[in-house]
């Protein structure tokens, strides 16, 4: 009776790993998702940079935490990928509960940015090449304020600080307009006024588009004919500076 026992249960405990076994197998699924050209900020554990993805029935862009085995990404570029999409068990509370593997490109797509042809002008160089001190902010004097932006020509992102906390995000040049998208920054706690500064800063920034000039030597943001916050010019640590064309 024993041995009949133990048979059986060694005949349970093979045919539960084998369901099991099975059960993780059909798990994996093909499914098809698009890349945006750009990335964005978002915050996991903390800041990072995430892919922005569609998938078929998803109506706009949402966060791609993890990363895709086989997938060699570019920003600028737009993709179609077909990707193997697998369940995980025993998921890290920092992980994704799912493995994702590229099975094929199915379109990689060149997009073209309109602010190219502002970027390459004289004022915008001048933008690229200087620190941007906040000394202004809804019509209230700044006085030796820690907040500040640098703006980078490559990818279009800028970073700084917004009085307390680093802050980093996205922008786009384009006909006399600069628009700030997808700011994060981290997490520090400070002082009340630093994060009242701050709070006011990231929330006039983020996702708005301003009218821009420069004038003796300031970076000025204007919401119609009014201004609303003003950099003034510092040199960076490192490169060469130039004047803005007067022409």
């Amino acid at each position: 009776m024993k041995h009949l026992l133990k048979n059986f249960s060694t005949k349970l405990i093979l045919t539960i790993a084998f369901i099991a076994g099975l059960s993780s197998y059909t798990k994996a699924e093909d499914i098809q998702m698009v890349i945006k050209e750009e990335r964005a900020n978002c915050t996991g554990m903390g800041p990072q940079t995430c892919y922005l993805v569609k998938y078929r029935t998803s109506k706009d862009w949402e966060f791609f935490y993890g990363g895709i085995t086989g997938f060699s990404y570019k920003p600028g570029y737009r993709y179609t990928l077909l990707v193997t999409r697998t369940k995980r068990t025993n998921v890290p509370a920092d992980a994704s509960m799912y493995l994702y593997k590229l099975k094929r490109v199915i379109k990689q797509q060149k997009i073209s940015q309109g602010s190219g042809t502002q970027q390459n002008t004289a004022e915008a160089n001048f933008v690229f090449n200087h620190k941007w001190n906040l000394i202004q902010l809804n019509g209230i004097t700044q006085d030796q304020s820690p907040a500040y932006l640098i703006f980078h020509r490559e990818d279009q992102r800028f970073n700084g600080s917004a009085g307390c906390n680093n802050i980093f995000g996205a922008y786009e040049f384009s006909k006399g307009a600069i628009t700030f998208k997808q700011i994060g920054s981290t997490m520090m706690a400070c002082s009340e006024e630093k994060m009242r500064l701050e709070n006011d800063l990231v929330n006039m920034l983020n996702d708005r588009t301003f009218r821009y000039d420069i004038a003796d030597q300031t970076l000025n943001l204007y919401q119609g004919n009014k201004l609303v916050v003003m950099f003034g010019m510092s040199d960076l640590e490192t490169g060469p500076v130039t004047e803005p064309s007067k022409e």
